[in-house]
């Protein structure tokens, strides 16, 4: 049974019962009549019997039309435009999209909280995608893959921007996802966000485009992907890469800013011509007579005034104290430095326990 023939037939179903179903005397009065909400988006009519879940659901609707127009340079597929209903319907999974007779029907169960965005993300995606199959005469209703999990993270990404700094550092702590599983739609969520945006990237809008209205119809991506390069195995790496490198994280987390702080402190020098040796605060505090110690440390907070204020705020005490020592280093006694150095050392250690606090109290979250 269609998509549609289920949703039609559990309301006949409704409301045949309730017609034929005896009074009850206990029933609150006048006895309660199912209503749904609608609103009309530009890209899709959103349907529910929940006020609040059609919001939502229009609200990522909107997100993704105002995004194709922004980067793709393309609105809702001409047509009638699809309906989208956010409803727990029996039978259907999370997301599901049916075509029939050039009319478009997604239905979408949002679950929890922490289901919902990528849910609602990805019943908007295919809808759109749908319906631009149903405008290029080849109707489907299943696109492929990698485009509803890449237009289901855009998605997410438009209305939730600190979700896009979560997702690059989560990306550059890890490893890629394997092409074929972000072609298959199963990798995770900020892997198929970076391959959709690689692509955009290396395609450019007018090609990105007719990439995916082809996706909608459901054919595959691996003749784009070889026209992108003859290896797209190995240009997939090279390109998530670029994009980590080309957007410096707002804010670095935990990990990363005591990771950055330690880098700083780590004084690699050869004081007597025998070798590098690691200097520790008090050791280089007494070999400042040295013009290529003195210019290192200079260096140091240089680069420490650039990257303070993107720190986390748990090591933003220990990365102070840090610059305290740097700055006092060329004119202060070693005594001085040297309790300036006991200082960092305290606020580093307490910066280090705050963080492990704070991931246990969070599952690990950093």
């Amino acid at each position: 049974m269609s998509l549609r023939v289920r949703l039609a037939a559990l309301g006949c179903l409704a409301a045949l019962s309730a017609q034929a179903a005896p009074p009850d005397p206990a029933a609150p009065s006048p006895s309660a009549v199912s209503r749904v909400t609608v609103r009309e988006t530009d890209l899709a009519t959103v349907v529910s019997p929940s006020v609040a879940e059609m919001s939502y659901v229009a609200a990522h609707a909107d997100a993704l039309e105002v995004h194709l127009r922004a980067v793709a340079r393309v609105g809702a597929p001409p047509g009638p435009k699809p309906r989208i209903e956010a409803a727990d319907v029996p039978g259907l999974p999370d997301v599901a999209c049916s075509v029939s007779g050039g009319y478009v029907l997604v239905a979408v169960r949002l679950g929890s909280p922490a289901d919902a965005p990528l849910r609602a993300g990805e019943a908007v995606a295919r809808a759109w995608l749908a319906a631009a199959s149903v405008a290029s005469g080849l109707p489907s209703a299943q696109a492929s893959p990698w485009a509803s999990a890449a237009l289901a993270a855009e998605t997410v990404a438009q209305l939730r921007p600190a979700m896009v700094d979560l997702w690059y550092r989560r990306a550059a702590a890890s490893p890629p996802a394997a092409l074929a599983e972000l072609v298959a739609g199963r990798g995770p969520p900020h892997e198929a966000l970076l391959f959709g945006r690689a692509l955009r990237r290396a395609l450019g809008h007018e090609r990105f485009a007719p990439a995916l209205a082809a996706a909608g119809r459901g054919e595959s991506p691996e003749p784009l992907l070889r026209g992108i390069d003859a290896q797209p195995e190995v240009w997939w790496p090279a390109a998530r890469q670029a994009l980590l490198d080309a957007r410096p994280a707002p804010s670095l987390g935990m990990a990363e800013s005591l990771a950055e702080l330690d880098a700083l402190t780590r004084f690699v020098h050869d004081p007597v011509g025998q070798g590098d040796v690691v200097l520790t605060g008090p050791q280089a505090a007494r070999l400042r007579r040295l013009p290529a110690l003195r210019e290192a440390m200079a260096d140091r907070l240089a680069r420490l005034r650039l990257a303070i204020l993107r720190q986390n705020p748990v090591a933003h005490n220990a990365w102070r104290s840090l610059g305290n020592w740097l700055e006092s280093y060329p004119t202060a006694t070693e005594e001085q430095l040297d309790g300036l150095w006991a200082a960092y050392l305290a606020d580093r250690a307490a910066a280090g326990r705050l963080a492990e606090e704070v991931e246990h109290a969070f599952g690990g979250a950093r």
